[in-house]
C-alpha cells in the first residue's frame, strides 16, 4: 500500500478543514500538564494519522498502542505506563496514543481503569482515540479527558486529497471518476486511498466500474436524521439496514429524540406509528412472530417520516440524545434488589408470590417487624444488612 504512505499527510497544516480541532489538539500537547485528549469521529477521519503528523512536526517520540490489540489491565500497565512515566531513549518529548479505545469489549475487565490510571500518572500527553464517543466505555473515559470530535472531510475536500494523491503518484484520473469514489466512501479517507489504489492498479484511473459499493455502517445519529428529515417512505426504510443495532434500542432513540424535531400534530402522529411498532415488538416478544418485525421497521422509519404535516423535509441540526429510561431501570432495581430479596423470604413463609409480598405486604410487614425485630429476623433467617434495611 504504497500509495496510502506516500499520500499521508506529514504536516498539521495539510489537514485542510479542519484547522479549529486540530489546533486545539496541537494546544494540547504543547502546553501539557495533565490528563488526556479523546478524539472521536468516523472511521478514517485522519485521527491516527493527525497524531503521527503532529508528533513529526514538533519533533516528539510518538508510542502507539491499540487498546483492542491490548486489552487487559496487566498488558496495558505494563506496556503503556512504564513508557508513560519514563523519559524517551533520545531525551525527548513523547505522545503516548492509544488507538481505538470504544473497540474495548465487556470481556476487557479492568483495561478502562488501567488506561485512567495511566491518564492519572503519566508525565507525557496521552491522546486517545474513538470511533464511537456514545460507548460505554469511552463515556467513562470521557469524565477523565478533554475530548474534541474531528469531522470527515466533505465532499469536495476529499475529491481534492484524491487528486493530490494522483498528482504525486503520476496516475492520470477523470475527474467523475474520483467524485464517484470520494462519495461512495463519504468521508472515509482511508477507504477513498484503497479504491484509490484498486482503480489505479490496472493503469489510469479512468474507470471505476470494477469497484463495488461499499456497505458503511450508519451511526444512529445519521439513521435519526434521515427518518426526521425524509418525506420519502423508500429512503426512510433503509435508515436502520446498516446500523449495529437492535430495533428495539432504535425505537427508545426515537421515542426520546422526536420532540426535539416534531411539534403539534406531527408529534401525536409520530408518537402514534411508535405505539404501533412497539405493538407489533410486544407481539414478538410474546408469540415468537418474528415475520411482525417487518411491521416494526415500516413503522419506526417511514411511519415515523411520513408523520410530518409539511411537504418538504425538516432543516437544522439536532444534537440527539440516548433515553434515560434504562438507566433509570438499572438504579431502580439496585434500589429495590434488597427489598425484593427480603420479599422471596417472605413470600415463601406466606405461602404466596414474590410480586404479592413485594406489593402488598412489604408495608404491613415492616410494621410487625418494629414490634418483634429479632425473632422476626431468626424466623426469616435475614441478614443484618436486611434487617437494618427494614427498619430504616
Amino acid at each position: 500500500m504504497h500509495l496510502m504512505n506516500k499520500c499521508e499527510p506529514c504536516k498539521p497544516k495539510e489537514f485542510s478543514g479542519r484547522e479549529d480541532e486540530f489546533g486545539q489538539i496541537k494546544e494540547f500537547v504543547e502546553n501539557y500538564k495533565k490528563g488526556a485528549m479523546l478524539v472521536y469521529g468516523q472511521t478514517g477521519c485522519g485521527k491516527t494519522s493527525f497524531a503521527h503528523a503532529l508528533a513529526k512536526e514538533l519533533g516528539h517520540e510518538i508510542l502507539e498502542v491499540n487498546a483492542s490489540d491490548i486489552r487487559n489491565k496487566d498488558a496495558l500497565l505494563k506496556i503503556v505506563k512504564s513508557a508513560a512515566m519514563q523519559m524517551s531513549l533520545f531525551a525527548t518529548s513523547k505522545i503516548i496514543l492509544i488507538d481505538e479505545v470504544d473497540a474495548l469489549s465487556s470481556k476487557d475487565r479492568g483495561a478502562v481503569s488501567a488506561i485512567i490510571e495511566i491518564i492519572k500518572d503519566s508525565k507525557w500527553p496521552i491522546i486517545l482515540t474513538a470511533n464511537d464517543e456514545m460507548n460505554d466505555k469511552v463515556h467513562d473515559l470521557k469524565k477523565k479527558c478533554r475530548f474534541i470530535e474531528l469531522p470527515a472531510p466533505t465532499h469536495n475536500e476529499m475529491c481534492s486529497i484524491l487528486q493530490d494523491a494522483c498528482c504525486k503518484n503520476n496516475i492520470c484520473y477523470d475527474d467523475s471518476v474520483l467524485r464517484n469514489i470520494a462519495r461512495q466512501c463519504d468521508g472515509d479517507v482511508r477507504a477513498s486511498m484503497i479504491d484509490l489504489f484498486v482503480a489505479s492498479s490496472l493503469g489510469d484511473v479512468k474507470d471505476a466500474s470494477m469497484l463495488a459499493s461499499r456497505l458503511r455502517n450508519r451511526d444512529i445519529d445519521e439513521s435519526l436524521r434521515i427518518i426526521f428529515n425524509t418525506i420519502k417512505p423508500d429512503v426512510a426504510l433503509n435508515a436502520f439496514d446498516n446500523t449495529d443495532m437492535d430495533l428495539k434500542d432504535c425505537l427508545m432513540w426515537i421515542e426520546e429524540n422526536m420532540a426535539k424535531e416534531y411539534s403539534g400534530l406531527e408529534l401525536n402522529n409520530g408518537y402514534d406509528a411508535l405505539s404501533k411498532a412497539d405493538v407489533f415488538y410486544g407481539r414478538i416478544r410474546r408469540w415468537q412472530h418474528w415475520r411482525f418485525l417487518v411491521y416494526v421497521n415500516a413503522m419506526l422509519t417511514a411511519g415515523v417520516a411520513l408523520s410530518k404535516e409539511d411537504n418538504h423535509a425538516k432543516s437544522g441540526s439536532v444534537r440527539y440524545v440516548r433515553n434515560s429510561r434504562p438507566l433509570k431501570y438499572w438504579i431502580m432495581n439496585n434500589k429495590n434488589k434488597k427489598k425484593k430479596a427480603i420479599a422471596e423470604k417472605l413470600a415463601a413463609r406466606c405461602h404466596t408470590s414474590k410480586r404479592k409480598a413485594f406489593k402488598y405486604l412489604m408495608p404491613y410487614f415492616k410494621v410487625q417487624f418494629g414490634n418483634n425485630a429479632e425473632g422476626i429476623a431468626k424466623e426469616l433467617s435475614l441478614a443484618d444488612d436486611e434487617a437494618d434495611y427494614i427498619q430504616s
